[in-house]
């Protein structure tokens, strides 16, 4: 019997070592990564987990933990992009830390299934996914658009500069756009994790959105700043003379709502196979082809070549797609922040509203009050307080007072 019972409990041990999971440490940025104390909520029989505030221990590339459990702090609006923690056992006491610095150990035995990291983890850690969870792409980005802005001011200096911006300023847009494109392909709204709160803290945040946003501000209107460089002297600033944008960006934009229409109202009507297929492909293509066609139209009206029209066409496609990825980047990490941004701008029109206005004059720093005399020449702090003293001595010179 005590045989039996000593097989039943190593075969209990196997079976709890065979359903461990075990992580290496792999950080993608720096060699540590921080630990923090976890909130741990049974509601219903389900357990939930959430981060504490307390930063515990750090981790550092090599080490080895225990994953239990995985959850997402959304914060306060979802924006597709929520960052994943690992629950972590160490110590028989559990942590959490961002899931994206873990990679599923080898030791782990043949069977075990990782239950902790996502697609979005694993691919942090492919050759895409570290070079875009790397600073350089988007320093590259930022320094191509401010050569844009340099080889804008310099053009209309110089005729010779004039030349080679009318090649180099597209190039440098379309290099940096692709790179956005690129990097949202590969990390989606994670390609944004060098201006996310939850790493970097409200104002580490805020300090990255301000130039970002400036640069977006740029990337949307280059375009514009680019007429006058691709078509000289003859242009006049007036839109309808300008490069065409807004059909083809019309057509970008309403392209994905017919595509959800269309199959929308085949399930409606119950057509299926080809048929569903070959309607939804026609609405999409009709939807995008429009507006392309119309741009594409008058650029080659506006270039007098088809040659230059139809180049001018696909670079403003490509500006097109990089802007909505700029622009739909800036409005996530504003979203993440939007509730601390109202919280905190409160604030700051509560102190400006209750602060007294300044006098003028000198004075420095100094603070000054406003002081009210009654007619014995008397100093009181409000206008109230001088009103009464005043009635009182009406109503002494009137004899009611002796």
């Amino acid at each position: 019997m005590k045989k039996a019972i000593n097989l039943l409990m190593l075969l209990l041990l196997y079976v709890v070592a065979a359903s461990a999971q075990k992580y290496d440490v792999k950080c993608l940025r720096g060699d540590s990564v921080a630990v923090y104390d976890v909130v741990e909520t049974i509601r219903s029989e389900n357990t939930y987990y959430s981060k504490g505030e307390k930063l515990v221990f750090y981790l550092h590339d090599g080490d080895q933990v225990e994953g239990v459990d995985k959850f997402y702090d959304k914060g306060v609006i979802d924006t597709g992009g929520s960052i994943g923690y690992a629950v972590i056992l160490r110590d028989g006491k559990k942590y959490c830390t961002l899931s994206e610095n873990l990679v599923f150990s080898k030791d782990n035995p043949e069977g075990v299934e990782d239950k902790v990291l996502t697609k979005s983890d694993e691919l942090a850690h492919t050759i895409q996914g570290r070079i875009f969870n790397s600073i350089i792409p988007y320093i590259i980005i930022a320094l191509l658009f401010l050569g844009v802005m340099v080889l804008n001011i310099l053009a209309t200096r110089s005729k010779k500069i004039r030349s080679i911006a009318v090649v180099a300023i597209p190039a440098c847009i379309m290099v940096g756009t692709l790179l956005e494109i690129w990097a949202y392909s590969v990390l989606g709204t994670n390609c944004f994790w060098w201006c996310d709160k939850n790493r970097y803290g409200f104002f580490g945040s805020l300090l990255r959105i301000i130039p970002f946003g400036l640069i977006v501000f740029y990337q949307v209107m280059s375009i514009k700043f680019y007429e006058p460089v691709i078509l000289g002297e003859a242009f006049d600033g007036d839109v309808q003379d300008g490069i065409s944008v807004k059909p083809a960006l019309i057509s970008m934009l309403a392209a994905f709502p017919v595509l959800i229409a269309s199959a929308l109202i085949c399930e409606f009507l119950g057509l299926g196979g080809w048929i569903e297929t070959l309607l939804i492909l026609v609405s999409f293509l009709l939807a995008l082809g429009i507006g392309v066609f119309l741009s594409l139209k008058r650029n080659i009206e506006l270039m007098k070549s088809k040659k230059w029209g139809i180049l001018l066409t696909l670079f403003t496609i490509v500006y097109i797609l990089g802007c909505i990825v700029a622009v739909w980047g800036l409005i996530v990490v504003i979203f993440k922040l939007i509730i601390q941004i109202l919280i905190i701008g409160g604030i700051l029109c509560f102190i400006l509203y209750a602060m007294p206005a300044p006098s003028s004059g000198g004075g420095g720093g100094t603070t000054y009050r406003t002081v009210y005399y009654d007619e014995d020449n008397k100093a009181h702090d409000s206008a109230y307080a001088r009103d009464k003293a005043n009635e009182k001595i009406a109503e002494r010179e009137a004899g009611k007072i002796n």
